[in-house]
């Protein structure tokens, strides 16, 4: 009986250790490229080696981290290649369950996404990339949820983990061009009218708006690394 109760308590201390990293990883807090060491993030997050350990190699297996030497693992660098391909199966899949939750959705369950749009815009406005990208997260999953769907939630959900990271691309503010309060507009008037495929048009169009930002803000800075070397 000792015994099991070890085994749920480290099993549960693991399972809080991956939820932060994969709200890190979704919500864009890691960027491409960040180094994790086992240690420091265990000092970091107050607890011991072991469940950070075993929580690095769970998200390792799911390929949102790489494992490196020394008890160490990284957040990877797409490729462009990689995440034009991404952004490509996430339109499929989010589109999807933008189509379910426009027949799903309920009234009270709309004006909550009214409320989370008004924050994230709010957001947007401010010098906090980080509070931005967690309203982005909170809408959009919002939506999600609307769907009725947890087996295709999840599936977005993995997406969102080897996404994530280059969602710091989005920022800074100067990227005045991106579009996503508008598609997120026009998402809600789909709602509103139970049109499955215009909520779907309006998820698409938001990935390839925040799509395009991320690669444009990418080969920048390969450009810049190029000409300073």
């Amino acid at each position: 009986m000792s015994f099991g109760i070890q085994t749920t308590q480290r099993r549960s201390l693991v399972e809080q250790v991956e939820g932060e990293l994969r709200d890190a990883l979704i919500e864009g807090r890691l960027e491409p490229g960040t180094r994790l060491v086992t240690r420091d993030l265990a000092e970091t997050l107050g607890t011991s080696i072991t469940p950070v350990r075993e929580a690095l190699v769970r998200l390792v297996a799911s390929g949102a981290l790489r494992a490196e030497p020394a008890q160490s693992f990284r957040v990877p660098r797409l490729t462009e290649g990689e995440l034009i391909e991404l952004a490509q199966i996430r339109k499929a899949v989010e589109g999807l369950a933008a189509r379910e939750a426009a027949q799903k959705i309920t009234a009270p369950e709309i004006a909550q996404m009214r409320v989370l749009l008004a924050e994230y815009i709010a957001a947007r406005g401010k010098d906090d990339p980080h509070h931005a990208l967690r309203c982005n997260r909170q809408f959009r999953f919002a939506l999600y949820e609307c769907a009725k769907m947890p087996h295709l939630q999840q599936v977005i959900e993995t997406l969102w983990l080897k996404s994530g990271p280059g969602f710091n691309y989005l920022f800074p503010q100067h990227h005045n061009d991106f579009t996503g309060h508008r598609n997120y507009e026009d998402l809600i008037k789909a709602l509103e009218a139970a049109d499955g495929e215009a909520a779907n048009l309006a998820i698409c169009h938001a990935i390839e708006d925040g799509s395009d930002v991320v690669l444009r803000a990418m080969r920048a800075m390969e450009a810049a690394t190029a000409s300073a070397s």
